[in-house]
């Protein structure tokens, strides 16, 4: 056999190897898709179709066209190597989604030791003074708090207790106690009370101590494809850490029925007067029953609007950002022209505007310059919340995943597990249809009345319209059970 005879053999030995390689790639991507769990299985028919053609294909031309078999090596080494990096990327992605949902975030409250801004800074300094407490609504936070002082200050210490935050901290301004022990999620319901709106710029904090908390809601593997449901969109005004307790300052619930692609978007007033269950049923804010936790909220809403709350996702202004500028931004209809009031660069024109992360984060937050002040800050949050939903849900958002991923990571809270989203984005990907979105929000009449979280004083509230709150009801109600909504004007206000 002469030399080049040989190079040919084993040239066309080399294009089969590379055939076989070929082989086993196209099997392995094909298995690592047929696993993921947020594709249709229908789709991995069609790609095992597809497969075998290519395969079968560049099998028959490694056979014959051996003289050119350059060509046939280049080919298979290119197609294998991208099945294989195919193959290693697929599992990445479902472990990203899967940290996405399953790592533990909010289980902890954050207590902060308050002392006047004239005061020391080191708690060491502080062995001899006297701490306030307020048993009567946060006992087991300051339990925690002063076990975690003793074992730091290595003695036992001085306490008075005052039966309201108000009274615990006026007892720190009056100086009858040096450090006020307090859940950092009460400072907003100090701040809204007069003489005390400069809370934050009249003391510092000198200990933090974070609580881990148990909740009783548990990671919801419960299928979101085959039955009606309905999601709390809580969100505060600031950014940072997120917990499952503290206040609420956007509250939206969503209700989605998966069968007949209905969702309703209904807000709430932050400031609404609804009973608070973890406080006997007392009236309060809307935004006060998170202090007591999450299910707290969800269990006041479930009671008021007289329907399920099943699921929860909190989220602050800094997921907001990151998600819409993850998705490229999104575009809204703006009813109205108004300029942000904190930043006069920003200006949004009445007409279709395309709004990035920054933009929209000012869209959502302005009130003061709005016609219906809180309430019409209420709609920007429900028409940003539309357009986020409608870009997820759009085939578009493949080509984002990645970023969208990373940016979502450490910026909500939620009990929905990754199979839950799985199902979803499964049913999604292999219906394709465009989901009817119907948007609602409350109004109410705003006034002052006593809050069952701030006892002694008359805060500003807003008193919900009766014959709006049954609206909103009824519509979750016929999402719920199936029947197809339209959007309408709802109806104007009344008080019972």
């Amino acid at each position: 056999m002469t030399a080049k005879r040989k190079t040919r053999k084993k040239r066309y030995v080399n294009a089969q190897f590379l055939w076989f390689l070929l082989l086993i790639s196209a099997g392995l991507f094909f298995w690592c898709f047929y696993t993921m769990p947020m594709f249709p299985k229908r789709w991995s028919w069609f790609l095992l179709a597809a497969l075998i053609s290519v395969v079968m294909l560049s099998g028959i031309f490694t056979s014959i066209a051996s003289h050119r078999n350059w060509f046939i090596r280049l080919l298979n080494a290119g197609l294998s190597l991208m099945l294989i990096i195919g193959s290693i990327y697929l599992p990445v992605y479902k472990n990203k989604v899967s940290d996405l949902f399953n790592s533990v975030l909010g289980d902890k409250v954050k207590i902060n030791l308050y002392a006047m801004q004239s005061s020391p800074d080191n708690l060491e300094e502080y062995k001899d003074s006297v701490f306030i407490t307020t048993y009567a609504l946060d006992s087991e936070n300051q339990d925690y708090a002063l076990s975690k002082i003793r074992e730091d200050l290595e003695t036992e210490i001085q306490s008075i207790d005052r039966p309201t935050v108000y009274d615990s901290v006026g007892a720190l301004y009056r100086n009858e106690g040096q450090i006020l022990i307090m859940a950092e999620a009460y400072e907003s319901v100090i701040e809204e009370t007069e003489g005390y709106e400069n809370f934050r710029e009249d003391t510092k904090i000198i200990a933090t101590y974070y609580r881990t908390i148990n909740t009783n809601i548990k990671k919801s593997d419960a299928s979101l494809t085959n039955k009606p449901f309905t999601i709390f969109f809580g969100g505060n005004d600031q950014e940072g850490e997120l917990s499952l307790i503290g206040r609420t300052d956007v509250n939206m619930l969503v209700t989605v029925n998966p069968n007949t692609h209905q969702i309703s978007i209904v807000s709430v007033p932050r400031d609404s007067y609804i009973p608070n269950p973890a406080l006997g049923y007392g009236n309060d804010k809307l935004t006060h029953l998170g202090i007591n936790g999450i299910e707290n909220t969800m269990s006041g809403l479930s009671n008021y609007f007289g329907i399920p709350v099943d699921h929860y996702v909190l989220i602050n202004f800094t997921t907001y950002k990151k998600i819409i500028d993850a998705l490229g931004g999104i575009d809204v209809y703006n009813p109205y022209a108004f300029r942000y009031t904190w930043d006069k660069n920003y200006y949004f024109e009445e007409g279709n505007i395309h709004l990035d992360g920054q933009a929209a984060l000012y869209y959502v937050r302005e009130r003061y310059t709005l016609p219906d002040g809180d309430f019409g800050r209420n709609m920007h949050q429900q028409i940003v919340m539309s357009a986020i939903l409608d870009k997820v849900t759009s085939p578009e958002v493949i080509t984002k995943f990645d970023k969208l991923l990373s940016a979502m990571k450490g910026t909500f809270v939620t009990d929905l597990s990754d199979s839950a989203i799985y199902g979803i984005c499964e049913k999604q990907l292999d219906e394709q249809v465009k989901w009817n979105t119907v948007r609602y929000g409350v109004l109410g009449t705003t006034g002052g009345a006593i809050c069952a979280a701030a006892p002694g004083q008359k805060l500003s509230v807003v008193f919900p319209y009766e014959n709006q709150v049954d609206f909103v009801s009824s519509v979750m109600d016929n999402v719920i059970n199936g029947n197809i909504m339209e959007q309408q004007e709802i109806p104007e206000g009344v008080h019972y």
